[in-house]
């Protein structure tokens, strides 16, 4: 798996803080407007994003075998130390705390970037030009700050992970040679633990809430076109709020269209994730043993 679909993962998908304290209880949006007409494209994209994080685990976890063959020099069990501790960091809060800060700023970037990228690349271009000379400094300007926000993100997730404050210390062991690569595996094996043990069943936890919202936004979206219905019939109602009328009950009625079948999947999905889920469990200790034992294997 390449380094940039790492990061991306790592910046990527449904993030809560994985802890034994209870979650803080949200009222429903079901009764929102803008919530209702998404409804049916969230729940197809929560579905979508299971099975995404799903595939994405096996990819790296069934990647732990080559391990043994990559690390040189570096005496064994200290590698299995590192192992051992990413695989602790992936389930724990600190972890998944960094990982729903770094989605944040992801979503963010990935929605404003092409703004960020005139603003502060015009910017720089700008003061180019009021000096006596011609560089173009608006497409490295841009490219800096994309891997600004690539690398930035993943130097803040790896604080978090004790498996690279072991790298950091073990240094002599695993030899200068071999860090960057281990680095690059204790990422893996962490992210491989968080998507397996946190964010799959955050996932169908998620699916679950927004399957029970399913009654409520009929409601909402029956009541957004009646709403819009009143101002067509409103002789006094100007153009625009009747343009602004007509746009809602097209929203309304397309959201209403696919939103049966929408639920009946996500229904269907969270009986898959069910089954789905103690399976991938269990095939990522299956992989993870079997790096173990061949690191306790004599070097």
């Amino acid at each position: 798996m390449s380094r940039a679909k790492i990061t991306s993962l790592m910046l990527l998908g449904t993030l809560v803080a994985c802890s034994n304290e209870p979650q803080p209880e949200f009222a429903s949006s079901a009764n929102e407007t803008s919530y209702a007409e998404r409804y049916p494209a969230e729940l197809q994209n929560t579905r979508a994003a299971y099975a995404g994080d799903e595939q994405s685990a096996r990819q790296l976890f069934d990647g732990f075998a080559k391990y043994p063959a990559e690390i040189g020099t570096a005496k064994h069990d200290a590698v299995l130390g590192m192992v051992q501790r990413a695989d602790a960091a992936g389930k724990s809060a600190t972890y998944s705390k960094q990982m729903t800060e770094n989605q944040s700023v992801a979503r963010f970037y990935a929605d404003e970037k092409d703004v960020l990228a005139q603003k502060v690349g015009g910017a720089a271009q700008y003061v180019v030009k009021q000096k006596p000379c011609d560089v173009e400094v608006y497409g490295p300007t841009v490219g800096a700050l994309d891997r600004s926000m690539t690398k930035l993100p993943e130097e803040r997730l790896r604080g978090h992970d004790e498996a690279h404050r072991f790298i950091e210390d073990h240094e002599d062991a695993l030899g200068k040679p071999n860090l960057e690569k281990l680095q690059r595996e204790a990422d893996e094996i962490s992210l491989a633990s968080y998507l397996v043990h946190v964010q799959s069943k955050m996932t169908r936890r998620d699916l679950a809430r927004r399957v029970n919202d399913a009654s409520d936004v009929k409601k909402t979206l029956d009541r957004s076109e009646a709403e819009a219905n009143a101002v067509l019939a409103d002789a006094s109602a100007s153009k625009s709020a009747k343009t602004t009328a007509q746009a809602r009950i097209s929203t309304a009625q397309a959201a209403r269209t696919s939103l049966d079948n929408e639920v009946a999947q996500a229904k269907s999905a969270i009986a898959e994730m069910d089954k789905r889920t103690p399976q991938l469990e269990a095939d990522y200790q299956k992989a993870l043993d079997a790096l173990e034992n061949e690191l306790k294997k004599p070097q």
